[in-house]
């Protein structure tokens, strides 16, 4: 079955790069890709006063610079579908939807998303970088109100297949998991399990009262956890078609900070995309990961993170 994506689009060099992005990780023969535009028209008072005398020539002015913004947006969705023809999409599993806004840009997209999805990629910044400085804007409101479909922002231009994935052995951890295989099994894409052992007692603040032998067993303990989660998810991507040599684990041990660790590593070793579960093994663990998300979201400015 093709997998079908929601890639909003506002014209700017950040949406652009998403769009190559998606042309070069995921697989051209399975994937469905819906390129949407919220434009936001002339307002009706705004309208109305073409009739009033001195306000003529403004409104003109402005209905001017609607058509071009209009015209340019319709060449940008053209040159994004070619990206992607040109990659290997077929043409008739891309289109192109604009539509005038109704409610508001996010909540518009968020009605869209309703519409069986399995994947909704917007851009880090947009054509504002200002208001986008800090995670943000649109994208951080679509993490906000989208809970039940992952979510992909594309920050800067990642280039990289190489994907790692935050794994903690949780129900939120193998659903990441899940998802990657749906959307980018029978790829060349490398696929890395990372799991963040932190200090003993570091809820506590009680890690300085530990022994080295305390922690190299509560190391080993935590290994031998997880385990067992490590191969249910090897299998589980090698059921999408990932190759076993396309598939590594990693163990980081004694990070205070699961989501510096991660991040870390992605940029240390040169990964395009970040996967990490909304949720984790407990309800405090399942805040904690809330928590892991949106600290990675705001320090990983030139890749891609896929929320879960």
């Amino acid at each position: 079955m093709k997998r079908k994506i929601l890639v909003v689009l506002d014209g700017s060099d950040q949406a652009m790069n998403e769009v190559k992005y998606i042309s070069h990780l995921f697989p051209a023969q399975k994937t469905e890709v819906v390129l949407f535009n919220v434009k936001v028209d002339l307002p009706e008072p705004f309208l109305d006063l073409s009739r009033e005398p001195g306000f003529s020539s403004s409104v003109a002015s402005a209905n001017a610079w609607a058509y071009q913004l209009n015209s340019s947006m319709e060449k940008f969705m053209d040159d994004a579908k070619k990206i992607l023809t040109n990659d290997g999409f077929p043409p008739e599993s891309v289109k192109i939807k604009i539509q005038s806004k109704k409610i508001g840009i996010a909540r518009d997209i968020i009605k869209e998303s309703e519409k069986h999805y399995s994947l909704v990629v917007a851009g880090r910044t947009g054509a504002s970088n200002i208001k986008d400085t800090i995670m943000g804007s649109v994208a951080a409101k679509l993490i906000g109100k989208i809970p039940d479909t992952p979510i992909l922002t594309v920050g800067g231009k990642p280039a990289s297949k190489k994907i790692l994935v935050g794994f903690d052995g949780s129900e939120g951890a193998m659903k990441a998991v899940g998802c990657v295989g749906r959307l980018m099994g029978n790829t060349d894409c490398e696929v890395t399990l990372c799991h963040v052992i932190r200090p003993m007692g570091i809820h506590y603040g009680l890690t300085k009262y530990f022994s080295s032998t305390e922690e190299a067993r509560w190391i080993d303990e935590n290994k031998k956890l997880i385990e067992p989660a490590f191969k249910k998810a090897e299998q589980r991507l090698k059921s999408a078609g990932f190759l076993p040599d396309q598939i590594s684990r990693d163990i980081l041990k004694k990070k205070t900070s699961r989501a510096a660790a991660l991040v870390a590593k992605a940029k240390k070793e040169g990964y395009g995309t970040l996967v990490v579960g909304r949720r984790g093994i407990t309800a405090v663990e399942e805040f904690l990961m809330g928590r892991v998300s949106t600290k990675i979201l705001n320090m990983v400015t030139q890749a891609a993170v896929l929320i879960v």
